[in-house]
């Protein structure tokens, strides 16, 4: 990251990077298929550019936009292994949409309140094509329930031929007291993952009154020859937002998704604003916003973005953003949310204290199963445990191997 004096902060990029954002758009201008064309004839390095798009998994749009801009502009054998891809991915598409309609008429004949997002029905509402965003290996189906109904919903899933990953049965009392979902896929080696969901945000990242604040405005989407219930694109803004701030943005896809979001009609933006005060969630919105404008392009409207937080705490971690997307991410981005991150993009003090307490002080004086391991310490005088902890913890640090 650089900032000239009194400048703005600035990123350098190579032509594959420059041919992968101006590719990354499920909608074309011609002022898009222009910056394509000038990006193609460049030398490129064309193994490297799909190697790229492989990364922040965006190959059907790659595909689909040179396919339909300049395919002259593509060296032989580029294309081909890009459309074989864009095929397969198009399949797999149409399989997950079917899966998640047959799961969500399971859910509603138990009459259990479910709601389907992300996925297929992202892509179908906002992509208007489920070909367009790429399923690796760890793409999940995204179900969210309310709380009162797991245990029911959890059955559900189970009679339907999935098992639980990770987990035991005897286990998943446990595991619910610190998580927000259960994770399950079906057997005989497919290993698509179904994710059951009571909130829509991590512990760091928690919300009030999640989910059903974000549960109250919700429209009926058409899907694999059925209408399935799903959010509205104005708590998409807000949720997706939330959901790559706990990925660091280290996805290209992720900001796509906000881009579309921003170049949709008639979204209210009115309501998102007013959500995003009363949240806090200003200046998550905001880094969303400039993640949209650079390196994708595509400018929120005046009136919406004049209103966020887009202070410099904003734009600094917007660039430490852009940066990393050109970095190799480490295996635990999917998996873990950057604690301090997190605590930055929070612009209320009593959230970025509520975040410290919960989520970073008190987690590390909680004992847990190791301390107990320990000792045995009768139930009744378990409080000792809090002095049993700093002991196991120095000792281990004193014993650690360099």
């Amino acid at each position: 990251m650089s900032e000239t004096a009194g400048g703005p902060l600035t990123w350098e990029r190579g032509p594959e990077a420059a041919l992968l954002f101006s590719t990354a758009r499920a909608r074309m201008t011609s002022e898009h298929a222009d910056r394509i064309r000038v990006a193609a004839r460049k030398e490129m390095d064309w193994i490297h550019l799909i190697q790229l798009a492989l990364q922040h998994e965006t190959t059907a749009l790659l595909y689909r936009n040179l396919q339909l801009v300049c395919p002259e502009s593509v060296p032989p054998g580029v294309l081909e292994p890009l459309a074989a891809r864009y095929e397969m991915q198009a399949a797999e598409a149409l399989y997950r949409a079917k899966e998640l309609v047959r799961i969500l008429g399971a859910l509603e004949n138990q009459r259990i309140f479910a709601v389907a997002y992300k996925g297929p029905i992202l892509l179908q509402r906002l992509y208007g094509d489920l070909s367009l965003r790429e399923y690796s290996e760890r793409s999940d189906l995204d179900i969210m329930i309310r709380g009162c109904d797991r245990a029911r919903a959890q059955e559900v899933i189970l009679n339907l031929g999935y098992r639980f990953i990770f987990l035991k049965m005897s286990e998943v009392d446990e595991f619910i007291r610190t998580h927000r979902e259960l994770h399950f896929c079906r057997g005989g080696g497919d290993q698509r993952v179904l994710e059951l969901q009571w909130r829509f945000m991590i512990r760091p990242g928690r919300i009030q009154q999640d989910p059903d604040r974000f549960l109250q405005r919700l429209e009926t989407i058409p899907l694999a020859g059925t209408s399935v219930r799903s959010l509205s694109l104005e708590t998409y803004f807000l949720v997706l937002s939330l959901h790559a701030t706990k990925h660091k943005w280290r996805k290209l896809k992720l900001i796509c998704d906000i881009a579309e979001l921003l170049r949709s009609p008639d979204l209210d933006w009115e309501y998102v604003l007013r959500e995003a005060a009363d949240l806090g969630l200003r200046r998550i919105l905001a880094i969303g916003v400039l993640l949209a404008e650079d390196p994708l392009g595509v400018a929120a409207p005046a009136r919406f973005a004049n209103r966020l937080k887009i202070d410099r705490t904003a734009r600094v971690l917007a660039m430490e953003c852009r940066q990393a997307l050109l970095e190799e991410p480490d295996k635990s981005w999917r998996l873990e949310a950057n604690y301090e991150f997190l605590l930055r993009t929070r612009e209320r003090l009593r959230d970025r204290a509520t975040i410290f307490l919960k989520d970073g002080f008190l987690p590390r004086i909680t004992p847990d199963e190791r301390d107990r391991r320990i000792v045995p310490i009768p139930e009744s005088l378990s409080a000792l445990y809090y002095f049993v902890r700093p002991v196991r913890m120095v000792w281990e640090k004193i014993t650690e191997r360099p």
